[in-house]
């Protein structure tokens, strides 16, 4: 109760909570719970994001599974948006990615890319709160998932073709492989950089676009009309780093190179 209290008497003293500013409540609650350097903030803000997350996203799931099990053998869309219309459109999404560029294999992969899908988004979407920092304008986060990518591909690629999967590393020439070796190696290691500092850059600037706003607009009306872009922002990241992670699996498993 004595830090509850606390806590609430620093939100109310400090000046952007005063000046209508956005508060940064992962920040606060770190100071205050835990306190320590840089770093641990680094891993409280990550953990708490990603914490967040999954509470959401079993919650969605819960939900989503006692609608289709109440609903039988009924496949219709609900007649009114709710959990179960917003999961099947995301699914949807998920579905089709995969059949496009996954072929015959997009069984497989479906479930991996609605994963990163619903994560991404609703770690984006929860930035949208005032106060709440997502995990995915964390790079350390983002490295995370972009260094899954990178191993689920490559595996899937070695998998496909065994050890002839090396040949794309070595080009079509011995005498030129050392040189294609350097070249592949760091093409390949930059695409989990891309996807992490893509995303990182994009959720950055939305949020702090969104709290130069907050903390300088004397009403919420201004805030609230930029809420609409970060939804579009936290959408399309995620359907984007959805659809490289696609792209990449298709490559590695590609008959064509």
């Amino acid at each position: 109760m004595v830090r509850l209290l606390s806590l609430i008497a620093l939100f109310s003293a400090s000046p952007a909570f005063a000046s209508g500013g956005i508060v940064n409540w992962y920040s606060e609650l770190h100071h205050l719970l835990i306190s320590g350097d840089h770093q641990s903030e680094e891993r409280f803000v990550v953990i708490s994001g990603g914490l967040f997350v999954l509470l959401v996203t079993s919650l969605l799931g819960l939900v989503y599974r006692s609608k289709v099990l109440s609903a039988g053998n009924d496949v219709a869309p609900e007649g009114r948006f709710g959990v179960r219309s917003l999961v099947d459109m995301a699914m949807d999404l998920c579905v089709g990615i995969s059949k496009d560029n996954l072929g015959g294999d997009w069984k497989t992969y479906a479930p991996l890319l609605a994963g990163i899908f619903m994560y991404i988004v609703v770690s984006n979407l929860g930035g949208l709160i005032p106060g709440f920092v997502p995990a995915t304008e964390n790079l350390s986060n983002n490295l995370a998932i972009g260094g899954m990518v990178f191993l689920i591909y490559n595996f899937a690629g070695f998998r496909e073709h065994g050890l002839h999967y090396m040949k794309q590393f070595t080009g079509p020439m011995l005498a030129l492989a050392p040189l294609m070796l350097v070249i592949e190696l760091v093409g390949h290691v930059f695409r989990p950089v891309s996807l992490s500092l893509r995303l990182m850059g994009n959720i950055f600037a939305d949020h702090l676009l969104v709290g130069i706003f907050t903390s300088n607009a004397p009403y919420i009306l201004v805030p609230s009309a930029l809420m609409f872009f970060g939804l579009l922002v936290a959408l399309i990241q995620g359907f984007v780093f959805t659809l490289l992670t696609s792209v990449y699996i298709s490559l590695a498993v590609s008959h064509d190179h």
